[in-house]
């Protein structure tokens, strides 16, 4: 077994959450996990309404205390314009949350 830095061990778990969400399986920065290059790609016009939602979640599960400059996570709006899958994404976090 492969012993991994807390640090390098966190990223792992930050990708497979944003894997997790459809839309942001393309994105820049979710593989390996670098939150200002995926920050930089939700404000690059690239991600669609469902995807920016999805990923200020995602950076908020990273540092909810940090201002993101794509804007911070509201759950009525990603509640609004996500999808069944999106949602299940959500959900499975929500069941079993865990923090960096």
């Amino acid at each position: 077994m492969i012993d991994y830095d807390p640090h390098e061990r966190y990223g792992l778990r930050m990708t497979a959450l944003a894997l997790s969400f459809p839309t942001l399986r393309g994105a820049d920065g979710v593989s390996p996990w670098d939150p200002d290059r995926f920050e930089a790609w939700l404000r690059s016009g690239a991600p669609g309404h469902g995807a920016k939602c999805a990923g200020r979640f995602v950076l908020s599960v990273w540092n909810s205390y940090h201002e993101w400059k794509c804007g911070g996570f509201d759950l009525h709006e990603a509640l609004g314009c996500w999808d069944e899958r999106h949602r299940r994404a959500f959900v499975a976090w929500i069941a079993k949350p865990w923090w960096p």
